[in-house]
């Protein structure tokens, strides 16, 4: 574990479902930064890609592109 760095450190990810014959992306260039301690919200609007996001960062799916870097471990 890496104790001086970001807790969590999001990169550019992005997440493209095929719908058929078409692609949804349902996120694009996300990036945050959570250092320890720190207390974060996400929010918004119905389908505007929460849980996601949090699917991602909890490591049940693999984005597209970009990079999820968790206390020192991608």
């Amino acid at each position: 574990m890496n104790e001086s760095g970001p807790l969590l450190d999001v990169r550019n990810i992005a997440k493209t479902f095929l719908t058929g014959p078409e692609e949804l992306t349902v996120l694009r260039d996300v990036s945050l930064v959570m250092s320890r301690g720190e207390v974060l919200s996400i929010t918004g609007e119905s389908g505007s890609g929460k849980t996601t996001l949090l699917s991602l960062i909890a490591g049940l799916d693999l984005p597209t592109r970009g990079t999820i870097d968790c206390a020192g471990y991608e």
